[in-house]
């Protein structure tokens, strides 16, 4: 799901497995993320979930499930019916309230991974670091934090390269403190 707004997987099921895997998909919804083929899939801040199970002609079942999450800022945050409410004059970036407002959800997805002990899901990471490298291009809101911010940003996406846990963790207050700093002056 990593530049796209749309999870989506398939599963072939014989009739004696079908119950128990929607045990098992009910307790990951709760949990609140999925597995996926690459790693789990968060389900912070979803829009809809849609299943559907269909009986096919040898008694098995084709179990089809897609989750469908908010556009993120690189993508054109306008909901439907909203047009322009979400971008700036000229249309080139979304309104910096509703940006803010998405980073918000992302970077407390990334805490809660991180305070689990856990690497941030990489939705929610990368997301979260392309809507930074957005953030940046706003005059006026922090001009003189920026350079220091994206340089944490760009040492955080490599350290979740590597998944390295604790340079993740210590990166993340770095960029909390950043954060409180730039809200102190400008929010």
């Amino acid at each position: 799901m990593s530049n796209s707004n749309k999870h989506k997987s398939e599963k072939k099921l014989d009739k004696s497995e079908l119950a128990g895997w929607l045990r098992d998909l009910a307790a990951a919804v709760e949990s609140g993320e999925l597995p996926g083929e690459t790693g789990a899939v968060s389900l912070e801040g979803y829009r809809s979930l849609k299943l559907s199970v269909k009986q096919g002609f040898d008694d098995a079942f084709l179990a089809k499930l897609s989750v469908k999450f908010p556009k993120n800022a690189t993508g054109g945050m306008a909901e439907a019916g909203r047009e322009d409410d979400d971008e700036d004059e000229s249309g080139a970036l979304p309104k910096y309230k509703s940006l803010k407002k998405h980073m918000k959800h992302t970077f407390k997805a990334i805490g809660i991974a991180l305070n689990a002990g856990q690497i941030p899901p990489e939705a929610e990471a990368q997301s979260f670091i392309a809507d930074s490298r957005l953030m940046v291009s706003y005059p006026g809101k922090g001009d003189e934090i920026y350079a220091a911010y994206l340089e944490k940003t760009n040492a955080f996406e490599a350290a979740l390269g590597t998944s390295d846990l604790e340079t993740l963790k210590a990166l993340y207050r770095d960029l909390a403190q950043l954060k409180r700093d730039c809200h102190s002056r400008y929010a």
